[in-house]
């Protein structure tokens, strides 16, 4: 601002001037006749209605991500692109997803976290010569695969094929018809094969009796 005595520039925040010391925040009546005080009735309604507009725009913004938040507060204005936790599923509920609606499926998985709990088949070795496992789907020829993390190495040498498995993933990823779980930690294992049935022994037949018990009967 300009100092009303001498026209130096002065900062709005100082009450006197640094050049001739003169107060700078003078009343009307102080600055004589005529000296504009402050801003005109036009240029504040020229302001409100820029700052409304501005939060029509922010507001409308808001409405299309779904989310708004206004001075540290979040408003949830109804997205369908809300925080979703992960998706507890059983291994054959992906490959039907997949195989019903795989656009559908993509939309319900993508970017979230899964538990996903399965009968263990076996353990393929991936590139890097690390364990991934195949959870058992109706297909054979298309068991899920689980791209094991470093820490259920060890562990996963000790499953056997049968035991219910249930891993915590950090997403699912592919392409077309096939999907995997990626970077997955054993949760926990379950059950096994049921044992073989044993054959009961067969009885044994009764010895014939001695000529010496014959002649005493």
């Amino acid at each position: 601002m300009r100092c009303p005595e001498c026209a130096g520039e002065v900062s709005a925040l100082r009450e006197f001037c640094p050049h001739c010391g003169a107060p700078t925040h003078l009343s009307r009546s102080e600055r004589g006749p005529g000296a504009p005080v402050g801003r005109s009735e036009d240029e504040l309604k020229r302001n409100r209605r820029i700052v409304l507009i501005a939060v029509a725009a922010l507001l409308a913004v808001a409405a299309l991500t779904g989310r708004s938040s206004w001075f540290g507060m979040t408003f949830d204005l109804g997205s369908h692109h809300r925080e979703r936790g992960p998706v507890v599923i059983e291994a054959q509920q992906i490959y039907d997803a997949y195989h019903s609606d795989r656009h559908a499926a993509a939309r319900r998985f993508r970017g979230r976290e899964m538990v996903v709990t399965g009968e263990f088949v076996r353990i393929v070795p991936d590139g890097q010569g690390n364990p991934d496992l195949r959870l058992k789907t109706s297909d054979p020829e298309a068991p899920l695969g689980v791209d094991l993390a470093p820490i259920s190495y060890d562990q996963s040498a000790r499953l056997k094929p049968g035991q219910r498995v249930t891993v915590s993933c950090q997403r699912i990823t592919g392409s077309g018809d096939d999907h995997w779980l990626q970077n997955c930690a054993i949760q926990s294992v379950a059950g096994g094969p049921p044992a073989a049935p044993t054959a009961s022994p067969a009885p044994t037949p009764p010895s014939p009796p001695s000529p010496a018990e014959g002649n005493r009967g």
